[in-house]
């Protein structure tokens, strides 16, 4: 008789460890060193930190696109923006949507018993493409209300399930004044006070007292956003289904501040990326390979045990090299962008290595135009205003007028300043990596390459 109940507990321990969810945390524009696991020396992130300290922090992550509906929309196929059809927004006079022939995750795992949600931002189109069980109408910079509708969630039915919480912070508030922070009263929060004075500028914006002020207030909002964190890993805990659950908190791509969003620049594309995966006996962080978004359809698959074969994915499972620090065979990163709305529309394709990145600007001859999120806020506008000749580090003429190839040393160059595109030293690179973009643009059929080449010759 206890022969059996050992038997019997063992079976239903099984069984309990035999489901697997998924849990997807999202924040909004935000660059991956601001936060405190990323070594901040200001901003405080402690749910996040703790993540990071229980799971895996990959420290050379990639939105492939450094726009918030694009970058979605690549999250939630597997495929980069040129093969996955939502070139820009979705939204209002933007109107872009996915292909007729894409499948999301959501679609995948709804074909294997998922449940599925989504609370917050989604930035998706056409929805009969996802299929969500549970969307309620939340406010997603009310971090708590985002929790309470996790809960109400994680506590239906019996099968396993997807969750996408999308918060809002830390994307402005306003195109107004600092354009950042928590204005009105937050439920169950007391917003963080951070001292403009305080706060360090990175080196691609200008050191002024409105650019610390919007930092300050963005700094705010990342916080908030943290508590928001850390209650929902608390109702999740509280589920029963920690131990079950694979957690992976992103941004969708960096700050909103010119020089990132809307471009393949560092501060747009490189992202917070931490996985926490249940049973992981010896989680290998900070982890050095390159991931991408791309990457995160074909990891949801694998863990979730979903099959897709219908065509390829344009990533893979990170789930093998959790365990190692430097992985081989992971160092390289493949971005592409169209545009961020109907009046930005500026296609880049980008190979991003260890030392080296390589962005191809496809339609040189045109003047950079900003994404409407930041060419109508503060510190463009007063940048212009004044006259300024620099944008950070970068010449503001540099920044507007862009060369067909930039290549970028980032080792001895990390803020993208020195262009060595036409370096003679670097030829021998700069033909390699063209030479590796344009097979991997090849085998994905890119409909650009039918007319545009890197090195500007004729199709």
């Amino acid at each position: 008789m206890i022969r059996f109940f050992l038997f019997l507990s063992f079976l239903l321990t099984s069984s309990a460890l035999a489901e697997k969810n998924v849990l997807l945390i999202i924040s909004d524009n935000q660059s991956w060193f601001d936060m405190g696991c990323y070594g901040h020396p200001v901003v405080k992130t402690p749910n996040l930190d703790q993540l990071a300290a229980e799971g895996v922090q990959f420290e050379q992550a990639f939105a492939t696109t450094a726009s918030c509906g694009p970058s979605r929309a690549v999250m939630y196929t597997g495929l980069l923006t040129h093969s996955n059809g939502q070139y820009a927004h979705p939204h209002r006079e933007h109107n872009q949507q996915l292909r007729e022939d894409v499948v999301t995750i959501f679609s995948m795992l709804k074909g294997n018993g998922y449940r599925t949600a989504l609370l917050g931002k989604d930035h998706i189109k056409p929805m009969e493409k996802y299929p969500i069980d549970f969307k309620k109408k939340v406010n997603s910079r009310d971090v708590t209300a985002m929790a309470e509708a996790a809960r109400e969630f994680l506590n239906q039915g019996e099968d396993p399930f997807f969750l996408v919480l999308s918060y809002n912070d830390p994307h402005p508030v306003s195109i107004d004044g600092p354009g950042w922070g928590i204005p009105e009263e937050t439920n169950g929060y007391t917003p963080i006070e951070y001292d403009p004075t305080e706060v360090p500028v990175p080196p691609f914006l200008p050191d002024t007292e409105h650019v610390r002020e919007g930092i300050a207030g963005y700094y705010q909002q990342i916080s908030r956003m943290d508590h928001g964190v850390g209650l929902a890993l608390t109702e999740l805990e509280k589920s029963g289904h920690k131990d079950d659950t694979l957690v992976i908190f992103i941004s969708d791509h960096g700050t909103s501040e010119p020089g990132a969003m809307g471009t393949h620049y560092e501060p747009g594309v490189r992202v917070p990326f931490i996985v926490r995966q249940p049973g992981l006996k010896n989680p290998a962080s900070p982890n050095k390979a390159l991931v991408a978004f791309t990457d995160l359809t074909p990891t949801i698959l694998d863990w979730t045990g979903t099959k897709f074969d219908e065509y390829p994915l344009h990533g893979r499972s990170i789930l093998p090299i959790l365990d190692q620090t430097d992985p081989k065979g992971w160092g390289e990163a493949l971005l592409s962008h169209v545009g961020h709305d109907i009046f930005a529309y500026y296609p880049m394709r980008t190979l991003r290595g260890r030392k080296y990145k390589l962005i191809w600007n496809v339609t040189p001859g045109a003047e950079y135009p900003l994404p409407i999120d930041a060419v109508q806020r503060r510190t463009w506008v007063e940048l212009r205003e004044r006259g300024d000749k620099m944008i950070g580090q970068r010449p503001v003429e540099n920044f507007l007028h862009r060369p067909r190839l930039e290549l970028y040393d980032l080792e001895a160059d990390p803020w993208e300043v020195n262009n060595l595109s036409d370096s003679p030293d670097h030829s021998e690179i700069k033909e390699e990596m063209v030479e590796r973009l344009m097979a991997h643009l090849e085998e994905q059929k890119d409909p650009w390459i039918r007319k545009f080449h890197p090195l500007g010759k004729e199709q």
